[in-house]
């Protein structure tokens, strides 16, 4: 499920960053470089994750947990969640401007980059809402 889930994640960008960048719904010269970028940032994801975490995969870059891994009721379990998290959104953004922008240089890379960070806002908000109902609900 998670790999359907990061496809769509990468449609979404793609469709996004298209709007923004060229006003249409969805621009084949984009799809490329912002597949190219959610490889990558995926692939740092996984190795940080499994780096910090001994092996697990994903508990970092992209953290799917549930109630059973993070403690809701915990203030100290949340707050470590949290910073993981940020931290994610962080490299996450990183990676993809940068990648973004040298594969979409012609587009400005203000706009790149503006568009990048949008893209991924709208899309870890849906993305986790999503993932973390489901996950809160059904794994408790």
């Amino acid at each position: 499920m998670g790999w359907i889930l990061m496809v769509l994640v990468v449609v979404a960008e793609v469709i996004i960053m298209s709007e923004i960048l060229s006003r249409r719904t969805f621009n084949p010269r984009i799809l490329l470089p912002v597949s190219v970028s959610n490889i990558a940032s995926g692939l740092a994801g996984a190795f940080v994750s499994k780096t910090l975490n001994e092996g697990w995969m994903l508990v970092v870059w992209f953290p799917w947990v549930s109630s059973v891994e993070v403690n809701p009721d915990s203030t100290e379990s949340l707050a470590q969640f949290v910073v993981y998290f940020v931290a994610a959104f962080i490299g996450t953004l990183i990676i993809e401007v940068l990648i973004n922008g040298l594969l979409m240089k012609s587009r400005g890379f203000k706009n790149v980059m503006r568009a990048t960070i949008i893209a991924n806002v709208i899309t870890y908000l849906v993305a986790c809402f999503i993932l973390y109902t489901y996950s809160f609900i059904f794994y408790n």
